[in-house]
């Protein structure tokens, strides 16, 4: 049977509805808990309502269990409230008490590394909320809102934090599942807002970037840290982000300028080299590192990315390239194509699979009835590397350094398109997706990992193929190219559909909540 997503929120109604299906004697085989999907599996039980029937069974469950299953239930994954009861299950009926010490066993690892994640997601809401005060002369008390988004629902759990931390004020945290709002008595939840309420910079956020200015230190930076302690996803709400890159940038000089004034020139030979990840000071806005790529990117629109990218100089293929190649493409393509670099005709024309080895790709994808306003045309390198022979710019191959140097470039655009197929055409293309060697000759196919938000097909660049002589070996590989595009082009078809079908299920619910 399928318990409905509407009726699943939160432990307490999960904790309901497992209490029943213990009296039942249901095992976890026959549940279908609720999630984003509308398929409905019957098996006889009601799918509306949840009734407690009383069949005499008495289950005694550790304190330690549903202590720790209450923090596990904040997790978003759509496997949790299904974990819960299979864990609940084992301990119930078959008394395994202890089950919570068996940490090889696979479904006590997940759920300690969902409590994992749940309790630092709580930590890192308590350190990075950041509220604006509300310009409002009505208000009898200082009003306070926030806005955040949480990476689980751990809201309810983090409340009383701010409710201790901000009693004397008025204040509200929206978020995009449940907002917690406090009025000097006590906390009211509601459910998800937007963030259109939020109002604009206050002078109390204009003071804080001025503090914040004034306590960086330029001798102490590390990139690196910086993002493993502030994750990057968490930068677009933080006012203080739109300082880091300007004070990165002039951190070298900085350091340079205290180094001469404090310390003793025996010394100063320490500071000649750039603090990891620093800019050198010399331009804003030039990315000379891959950390420089990550700040200013931060906040960029697509457009804003593009104007980076053309002054990017994190490595040296730059200096001989004639300008950056950026993707093409729908912003919100369902499917993006991965090359390895650009060639000559795309240096000179600054777009992407326009030489010989574009339109032979262009002809697949017309045979496979994908065109390319279906997708996002791209490369994991962004400038022609290239070798003079015989009067002609002949392309050479990346290095590592130079595909790890715009590696950030190609993160962005996968965060900003989201597709859900990635088309990698070649070596090069592939390990930068998937962070590891593959040959597409002897490891083409599909990737479809879990964890990673996109599927991955790896298959032979386009220029691989001209490069093979004709005969039963070239249309051999030209058969599998076909087929890997057509694999990509049916799991768009059928992510459509879903879409499509999800659209149309919600319709009736929609028309039932209008007044």
């Amino acid at each position: 049977m399928e318990i409905p997503q509407s009726q699943i929120r939160d432990f307490d109604s999960w904790r309901e509805a497992a209490r029943d299906f213990l009296q039942r004697s249901v095992p976890p085989e026959r549940i279908l808990w609720g999630s984003a999907r509308e398929e409905l599996l019957d098996l006889g039980f009601s799918k509306t309502s949840i009734q407690s029937v009383d069949t005499g069974n008495q289950h005694q469950v550790p304190a330690e269990f549903l202590n720790r299953a209450k923090l596990v239930a904040c997790h978003f994954a759509n496997d949790t409230w299904d974990l819960l009861y299979r864990l609940l299950w084992r301990i119930a009926v078959f008394g395994e008490t202890q089950i919570l010490r068996k940490q090889s066993d696979p479904e006590v690892a997940s759920f300690t590394l969902k409590e994992k994640a749940v309790r630092r997601e709580r930590h890192k809401m308590t350190a990075f909320v950041r509220f604006r005060k509300v310009a409002d002369p009505e208000l009898e008390r200082e009003t306070y809102v926030a806005w955040y988004e949480p990476e689980h629902d751990v809201v309810r759990l983090a409340s009383s934090y701010f409710r201790d931390r901000f009693a004397s004020m008025n204040w509200s945290i929206i978020t995009p599942r449940t907002c917690v709002h406090w009025d000097g008595t006590r906390l009211r939840f509601s459910e998800a807002d937007s963030n259109n309420r939020l109002p604009e910079e206050d002078e109390l956020e204009a003071y804080w970037k001025k503090y914040y200015a004034s306590t960086f230190n330029p001798a102490r930076l590390n990139i690196r840290m910086m993002e493993k302690e502030m994750p990057r996803r968490y930068w677009k709400n933080l006012p203080e982000a739109d300082l880091i890159a300007e004070l990165s940038s002039a951190s070298y000089g900085r350091t340079k300028s205290m180094t001469e004034q404090t310390l003793a020139p025996a010394l100063s030979s320490r500071n000649k080299k750039r603090p990891r990840g620093a800019p050198d000071g010399r331009e804003l806005n030039v990315c000379r590192s891959s950390d420089e790529v990550k700040l200013l990117t931060v906040k960029s629109s697509f457009d804003e990315a593009a104007e980076h990218a053309a002054t990017c100089q994190a490595c040296p293929l730059y200096q001989k390239s004639t300008q950056t190649v950026w993707g093409s493409g729908p912003k919100n393509a369902r499917l993006m194509i991965v090359g390895e670099q650009p060639g000559d005709q795309e240096d000179l024309s600054g777009q992407p699979f326009v030489g010989p080895a574009g339109q032979l790709l262009h002809e697949f994808l017309q045979r496979a009835n994908l065109s390319t306003d279906q997708s996002y045309l791209t490369n994991a390198v962004k400038h022609f590397s290239w070798r003079f022979s015989k009067g002609r710019r002949l392309h050479q191959k990346p290095s590592s350094q130079q595909v790890h140097a715009c590696r950030p470039w190609l993160e962005w655009e996968l965060r900003s398109v989201r597709p859900e197929i990635v088309l990698c055409l070649g070596t090069t293309a592939a390990r930068s997706i998937l962070g590891k060697p593959v040959s597409p000759v002897s490891d083409r196919g599909l990737y479809d990992d879990i964890g990673r938000p996109f599927r991955v097909i790896v298959t032979y660049h386009p220029s691989y193929l001209l490069r093979l002589p004709l005969g039963p070996e070239r249309e051999a590989r030209s058969t599998e190219f076909l087929e890997d595009i057509r694999l990509a082009r049916i799991f768009i078809g059928e992510s459509g559909k879903r879409e499509q079908s999800s659209s149309q299920k919600k319709e009736p619910q929609d028309d039932l909540e209008a007044p």
